[in-house]
């Protein structure tokens, strides 16, 4: 390995060298999300599924002259909601076009206009959905998706998969259909060719042409206007044309001469496609207009290259709050639907006689968790894994159980109870090892890492699963903070030769110590049929060994689990107890867990090396007890139903068992959450290694950041309400585009004064609340301007909990509240006290450096007494 790592240097320093003679400097770049441990809590108005962070309120509604700083003090009927980076720039308002705006737009150009090109979806063609995300609503309805159980949430998160390999790939995040329905590896080829072509039509029955822009077409046409389409889109050309021609009339199809996709060109409006566009149109760009309703790819992107190109506003704010208010409002009425039109399923309760029988006194907490929670969950789970075995079975397999320890322990436990014998072997082998073991090439090494979610593993993490010893990783990563995206440099030089050679080498090492064990402790043997049992969730273990091993074998590798998730790249040949959008297992998972370290590695000959144990005595005897609760209920209802000569259909069974975990994890009891308050689990790859499951205490402090709980887990929010747990789960169900102004209208005031020493801007701002009398309010950073918060306006007496500057990432870059410059207050820890209406607390940034990006204060205070609640003589009103 040294003469890898003497090349991996030799190339770091060459670089290093190279960047220094360019002038490029490391304080040039932005911050990184892995650099900083503390992440800016995401707010609910965010869209679950966009890049980009937003924030609530209209610019025009905070700069009327167009965002210019000024001396003047403007005056407002009603205070603003938010300031924005966006505000500190200027608007051109003549760069926009409305509907009633289409039909004159040409007559503004005159005779110089030579191509007028058009944006396709949310322009020319509309949808009759609230969303564009509502059309995979309509696609899971179509016979084949129900038929392979396809949901919304699959489609969107195999098409963001789907991005992140193509840039892997080669550079680009444009994608196209067939891409996206790859990433279904659960299905066969025929199917996912299937389920493009349905939600081609899909898109066919829910799209309509946008009448305005049909008749702009014609009269373009008729002035000897060229016509093209612009659009960023997975659809191809053919595709697109195909969609078009469905909705156009004739002579409007006919007079558009060529259609331009992204994905066709590999780039996008934003990127390079319109210099592609005007070079094919052969004018000057100046003779090219571009209508479109993307404010940057539209309308600013085509304007740095030198065309006319119009923002099309399709609502203003009103309308625009009004319709997101009433998708919302779409999304719950279901809540609120009297039968028939509801979907009303009986709620089952099969393990109500013996909860009867039992002896359940002393009613303990691990009877409640063990015999009355996990107990009935586990048993429905025993009865499925016995009938799938036995379904194998029938078929003539030769089928081998592997539970695979640590987390398995219980259900190995659980099936013995049922089935009244061993069933089974116990299998160390975990996910990590089963994906370092994995990487044969590159295509293995990018496919691990397209499957990261971007906000997850840290660049140690990711090197550390990649097998890097920590001195290669180190320099890698110091190569990758030197540039301005650090986690996509990290991905290319893991394409470097050299590290390539390393990860290859210990990855075939591991992989031979792990077939050896397989072999050999597993006695797996050609033919066979293995089912991985485990709590599950993506099953990763199982996706990783099947495609690491399923050749050398020649075996069936099956994953039979408690939990499995929604996605649509879940391991193939598995199935669950139960399907969840999302994962609520960790407490489930320690409480079924073996008394045992990890497994860290596996030596010459196989015998699996195991880590010390590193979580207390105190949490394995709170295991134990409830383990042993949950075996005493399974031997009680087999005793009790075999006696009482009682049968269950398994689909009561599961109903039973999902109703019970979810109430666990969404409505424990007060002694549950005593009970759990210091469970902690270790499957960190971080130096900590171990990790608070949960922390009730820190919630208190969270909800005083977040203007709901919808990023709270679900035992915190327990500890606050079950009215937050309800707020959060419907918000996390139905996926609402809700922000701190739906979530709560009331707000407090705040004036605020924004400038430099030449010139400045004071506006009359609101902070929404947030919980337990905490408000919050944005306010733009810009390098040489100051922040002047005028407290004194309109409080005596008020607390500041935190002041923080961070950026787009959400990563706070710095806590900025004790560097206060304080005018006319006093100060007592949190608490300030205004002396006089003129009190003033400002910001002034004097070390802070000049950001590329957006950049933001995030200020949280709670007003203690008000100034207008006190007379003028200095006398509290009564």
């Amino acid at each position: 390995m040294q003469h890898i790592l003497t090349r991996i240097a030799a190339k770091i320093k060459q670089a290093d060298i190279d960047r220094q003679s360019s002038g490029r400097s490391c304080s040039e770049h932005t911050f990184d999300p892995d650099i900083y441990s503390e992440i800016v809590p995401r707010l609910p108005e965010d869209d679950v599924y966009d890049d980009v962070y937003r924030f609530i309120g209209h610019p025009d509604a905070m700069f009327p002259d167009g965002g210019g700083l000024t001396e003047k003090i403007t005056k407002w009927q009603k205070p603003v909601d938010r300031l924005l980076w966006s505000d500190m720039r200027h608007t051109d308002h003549n760069t926009h076009i409305t509907a009633k705006d289409i039909p004159t737009v040409l007559d503004e150009f005159g005779d110089s206009l030579k191509v007028l090109s058009l944006d396709c979806f949310d322009t020319l063609l509309w949808r009759k959905t609230a969303t564009p995300g509502d059309v995979f609503a309509v696609l899971a309805d179509t016979p084949i998706a129900r038929r392979l159980g396809v949901t919304p949430h699959q489609r969107i998160s195999a098409a963001a998969r789907a991005r992140r390999a193509k840039s892997l790939e080669n550079g680009s995040r444009e994608i196209d259909i067939g891409d996206i329905y790859r990433s279904f590896t659960s299905l066969s080829s025929e199917e996912r060719e299937l389920l493009a072509e349905a939600e081609i039509r899909t898109e066919m029955s829910v799209c309509f042409a946008f009448s305005p822009y049909v008749e702009l077409i014609r009269l373009a046409h008729t002035r000897g206007i060229k016509i093209i389409v612009v659009s960023d889109t997975y659809l191809r050309e053919d595709e697109l044309r195909r969609l078009l021609a469905r909705h156009l009339p004739a002579d409007v199809m006919q007079s558009i001469s060529t259609i331009y996709c992204s994905v066709d060109y590999g780039t996008s409006k934003s990127e390079a496609l319109f210099q592609v566009i005007i070079e094919e149109c052969g004018v000057p760009a100046s003779q090219l207009l571009h209508i479109g309703d993307n404010d940057v790819a539209d309308a600013q992107a085509p304007r740095k290259l030198g065309v006319r190109a119009l923002h099309f506003l399709p609502f203003d704010r009103e309308v625009a709050d009004f319709l997101r208010l009433q998708h919302a409002a779409s999304s719950l009425i279901v809540l609120d639907q009297a039968a028939p039109e509801a979907v009303i399923l009986p709620c089952w309760s099969p393990f109500r006689p013996v909860f009867s029988a039992a002896n359940l006194r002393p009613y303990t907490p691990e009877t409640l968790i063990g015999y009355m929670s996990f107990g009935p969950a586990l048993y429905a789970y025993a009865r499925f894994l016995m009938d799938e075995v036995e379904a194998l079975q029938r078929q003539g397999k030769r089928v081998k159980v592997f539970f695979l320890l640590r987390d398995a322990y219980l259900l190995s436990a659980a099936c013995k109870a049922y089935a009244r014998k061993p069933v089974g072997k116990l299998a160390r082998i975990r996910k990590f090892h089963a994906i370092a073991a994995s990487f044969k090439n590159r295509a293995d090494i990018d496919y691990y890492i397209s499957g990261i979610e971007p906000e997850c593993d840290t660049l140690h993490a990711i090197a550390k699963q990649l097998l890097l010893p920590p001195e290669v990783t180190e320099l890698l990563i110091r190569v990758a903070h030197q540039s301005g995206e650090p986690k996509t440099t990290f991905h290319q030089l893991l394409h470097d030769e050299d590290v390539l050679e390393l990860i290859l080498k210990n990855s075939s090492a591991l992989r031979a110590r792990l077939m050896r064990y397989i072999s050999k402790e597993l006695e797996v043997e050609e033919g066979d049929t293995i089912v991985f049992a485990d709590i599950g969730f993506n099953g990763r273990t199982q996706e990783y060994l099947s495609r690491t091993f399923k050749e050398d074998f020649n075996i069936d590798i099956l994953g039979r689990y408690v939990f499995a998730s929604d996605e649509p790249h879940r391991a193939a040949n598995s199935k669950a107890l139960i399907t969840s959008t999302w994962d609520n297992s960790t407490i489930v998972e320690q409480c079924c867990t073996v008394k045992e370290g990890p497994v860290v590695d596996y030596d010459f000959d196989g015998e699996p090396v195991i880590a010390d144990i590193i979580l207390s005595e105190k949490q394995y005897e709170k295991v134990a007890n409830v383990q042993g609760e949950c075996l005493r209920f399974i031997d009680d209802a087999r005793t009790f139903f075999a006696k009482s000569s009682m049968t269950h259909d398994y689909s009561i069974l599961q109903r039973a068992a999902h109703a019970a975990l979810f109430r666990n994890a969404y409505m424990p009891v007060e002694a549950e959450l005593e009970y759990f308050k210091e469970f902690q689990h270790d499957k960190f790859m971080g130096p900590d290694r171990k990790k608070t499951i949960y922390h009730l205490e820190s919630a208190w402090k969270n909800v005083r950041c977040l203007p709901s709980p919808y990023r709270l887990g679900a035992y915190e929010t327990r500890g606050l309400g079950l009215d937050f747990t309800f707020s959060g789960l419907v918000q996390r169900r139905f996926q609402l585009d809700l922000g701190p102004v739906d979530m709560n209208v009331r707000f407090s005031p705040l004036k605020v004064s924004i400038g430099s020493i030449h010139e400045s801007k004071v506006l009359l701002l609101r902070a929404h609340h947030l919980h337990d009398g905490f408000f919050s309010i944005v306010l733009p950073y810009r390098s040489g301007t100051s922040v002047k918060m005028l407290f004194g306006e309109h409080y005596e007496w008020l607390q500041i909990a935190n002041i923080q500057l961070f950026n787009n990432a959400r990563s706070v870059c710095r806590n900025v509240s004790s560097s206060l410059e304080l005018e006319e207050i006093d100060r007592e820890g949190e608490i300030y006290r205004c002396l006089s209406q003129a009190s003033v607390a400002t910001i002034r940034p004097t070390d802070f450096q000049q950001f590329k990006t957006p950049h933001y204060y995030h200020v949280i205070f709670r007003p203690l007494i008000s100034r207008h609640l006190t007379h003028r003589g200095g006398q509290a009103s009564q």
